[in-house]
């Protein structure tokens, strides 16, 4: 009777595990042919909360290490999963950074000194143990919309600013 009862847990957890591949496989398939889909094909809708919320930044640079970071107000004990997707120019395939759903802080440090780029690519996602999945940043309707940002050298763009302002 115990070895059932562990047998159980076990397919449950494997079920848990493979659920879990299978969407993160779908999110990052779905995003990357995002070019090659027919204009009439629908993206899967993702429920809009205020309960998850980025804030992008105003301006990355390319010689210094910056921080993409999401916030949840969800209970510590409905967290299944928290999860960054990114690409960039140089790598054209999405990135999966998960995170401890316990942990106080969700954030990736992205360094471009290590992994040069001139572009990145970015959503965040939020699975919940009810199977509810949240997503950010998504339109009024639920698609995704994922956060695109430039690079930029740090010298030209001070000197930009700079010539704006005279």
């Amino acid at each position: 009777m115990i070895i059932g009862i562990i047998s159980v847990l076990l397919s449950l957890q494997l079920e848990a595990i493979i659920i879990n591949r299978v969407f993160s496989f779908l999110a990052v398939f779905f995003i990357s042919v995002q070019d090659a889909i027919p204009l009439d094909f629908k993206m899967p809708a993702f429920s809009h909360t205020p309960k998850v919320f980025h804030h992008p930044n105003r301006v990355l640079f390319n010689s210094r290490a910056f921080e993409l970071e999401v916030f949840t107000d969800f209970p510590e004990k409905e967290l299944k999963s928290v999860s960054l997707y990114y690409k960039t120019d140089v790598r054209p395939r999405f990135m999966i950074i998960s995170f401890d759903p316990g942990s106080n802080r969700y954030v990736y440090r992205y360094d471009p000194k290590e992994k040069p780029a001139n572009q990145i690519i970015y959503f965040f996602t939020v699975s919940l143990n009810n199977g509810a999945v949240y997503a950010t940043p998504i339109d009024s309707l639920g698609t995704l919309k994922p956060i695109m940002q430039n690079l930029v050298d740090p010298v030209e763009y001070y000197k930009q600013r700079a010539t704006n302002r005279n």
